[in-house]
């Protein structure tokens, strides 16, 4: 009966399960196929839409540019007419004949005239009174004409105003150019051009019939116009207008036209006279460009909702097949939040070993500051002590203050060590010897002291004997090196050759002898006993020198190793 049923499983049931799956995984490719077809084309599309609404963008930018060009030109085509008329005047002005009879000055200014069909008068003015001295035309010039005449004596400048309006037909514009002789003005060529050749320009300019051209004063009235002139022309440009160009040399503006239409346009200021030309444009024409734009991207972006909806369906349909795996994705989850407590609980745990350790050294700190202030509370018990003392008996006193001095001044070092168990064997050398030259009086007597050292970190364990070492070697050289008033030096070199250290300290003086060591037994015993101490190894002088040197270890060297080392002199 067991064999059967196994035979029926092997037979039929175990392919079909087979065909199953591999149906099963050719459905999941096809829809992992279709699922990563789809999320590439919601960036394509989404891409074409913003290329699209740039490229409308892009042409809108255009237009404005080639408002900004064609405003420009007018500019330029206006300030060259002006630039030309003055120029003539400026070559009548230095005509002889205006030094002359007015008779002479008009012959000569109608011959001028002649040749320039546009003036419609040209004059000479006396620029301190202002009078008429001779003119082309008996009404020419007209008293608006004369506005600017007075500031020409101190400017010399030529100077150009408009005069238009609706009483002023077609209007005229005045050149005032000063004559001067001599270094000095005092009379001045008037001259008007018939202003409809700026309407002229104006329409020569305005090729485009969308296009409206106009140019304006710098007092806003409006001195020509591509757009119905003869209701514009010397009238003053809109309250909105004259806000845009307000302090302002070029630049773009929109807004109502005098007819009420909305307009774009931009506008540029004359250098040469502060006109303003603007050219501008009917605002339907921008706005066709930007709601093309927007709705190019509207498109692309509801399409891109629509396959990003398709394939989120795709997404969905994977995970629910896929809900198998929620068992292992549960264990594993538990599994995270197994890691997290224990990354808490180690971060914890460290947080309190930082915090001991920080309270550990502030404890230092204040063990090696307090250990200082009763070491120098020491001293000066010391010193108060052999206060009425004499000499001899104050010697003992003084030594013993010199020593607990040197191990003040390592607990000093060791308080602002960054690392709480090594001071700079350098710098407490040189502090040292600073205050053993003040304390034996080194300058009255002429002794100088000389730190020749290397950089250092010496231990706790190292730092306070080699402190007691280089106070007695240095005692003794201040005291006995130099008697009767001599003079010298007192050289301390330390030198570091990994991992042992050297320190010398030698000076010039009367050297030493068998009978002076018995004589300083005490002082070089303690100096051997510290040497032994810290495991390292001392020469001691031959007669008639005084150079001692001490080898010692700089970090964890075994003591003994100091002891068959053969202690050689120091560079």
């Amino acid at each position: 009966m067991r064999l059967s049923r196994r035979t029926a499983l092997d037979t039929g049931v175990v392919p079909w399960l087979a065909d199953a799956e591999q149906g099963r995984r050719r459905l999941q490719r096809l829809y992992v196929v279709a699922a990563a077809g789809l999320a590439a084309l919601v960036p394509l599309i989404l891409f074409a839409g913003f290329w699209v609404r740039s490229e409308l963008n892009k042409s809108e930018r255009d237009i404005e540019s080639y408002l900004s060009s064609r405003a420009s030109m007018l500019s330029r085509r206006v300030d060259a007419l002006l630039e030309q008329q003055i120029l003539a005047l400026k070559a009548i002005a230095a005509l002889p004949a205006l030094d002359g009879p007015a008779s002479e000055f008009e012959e000569a200014a109608n011959r001028v005239a002649s040749d320039v069909p546009n003036w419609t008068g040209l004059a000479l003015v006396d620029l301190g009174t202002g009078q008429v001295l001779a003119s082309t035309r008996p009404e020419w010039p007209p008293p608006q004409a004369l506005g600017a005449v007075p500031t020409l004596r101190s400017t010399r400048k030529p100077s150009i105003a408009a005069l238009v309006g609706p009483s002023l037909r077609p209007g005229v514009i005045v050149f005032s150019v000063p004559v001067v002789r001599n270094g000095e003005a005092r009379r001045v060529l008037v001259s008007g051009y018939d202003a409809s050749e700026l309407l002229r320009i104006v329409s020569a300019e305005s090729q485009d019939s969308g296009l409206l051209l106009t140019l304006a004063d710098q007092a806003g009235t409006v001195l020509a116009r591509s757009r119905a002139p003869e209701t514009a022309i010397g009238r003053e440009i809109t309250a909105h207008f004259r806000q845009k160009i307000e302090n302002r040399d070029s630049g773009l503006f929109h807004g109502p036209s005098r007819e009420g239409d909305e307009i774009s346009g931009a506008f540029v200021r004359s250098d040469l006279t502060r006109w303003v030309a603007a050219a501008a444009i009917d605002r339907r024409q921008i706005d066709k460009f930007s709601r093309s734009s927007v709705w190019a991207t509207i498109a692309a972006g509801a399409l891109s909702l629509i396959l990003a909806g398709i394939l989120a369906v795709f997404i969905v349909h994977t995970v629910m097949e896929r809900r198998v795996s929620e068992e292992r994705l549960a264990a594993s989850r538990a599994l995270g939040e197994l890691d997290a407590r224990l990354l808490k609980t180690t971060q914890e745990a460290l947080g309190e070993q930082r915090k001991a350790s920080s309270e550990r050294e502030v404890l230092l700190r204040e063990i090696y500051h307090r250990v200082k202030n009763n070491l120098q509370i020491v001293q000066s018990l010391l010193r108060l002590g052999s206060r009425e003392l004499n000499p001899e008996q104050r010697e003992p006193f003084e030594n013993a203050v010199r020593r607990i001095g040197a191990m003040a001044r390592v607990h000093t070092l060791l308080y602002n060590s960054p690392d709480l168990a090594s001071i700079d064997f350098k710098v407490y050398l040189d502090e040292l010897l600073k205050e053993m030259s003040e304390a034996f009086g080194g300058e009255e007597r002429g002794i100088e002291a000389v730190l020749d050292a290397e950089s250092m970190r010496v231990p706790l364990d190292t730092a306070v004997p080699l402190a007691f070492i280089a106070v007695e070697l240095l005692t003794n050289a201040y005291r006995h090196a130099f008697p009767e008033g001599r003079r010298g030096r007192i050289t301390v070199e330390v030198r570091k050759d990994e991992p042992f250290g050297a320190l010398r300290i030698a000076d010039n003086g009367v050297g030493l002898d068998r009978s002076a060591l018995m004589k300083r037994r005490l002082g070089l015993t303690i100096v051997r006993k510290l040497v032994q101490q810290i495991g390292g190894a001392i020469e001691e002088p031959q007669d008639g020198s005084s150079s001692f040197l001490v080898r010692f270890p700089l970090d964890h060297v075994e003591r003994g190793n100091l002891k068959d080392m053969r202690l050689g002199a120091m560079a």
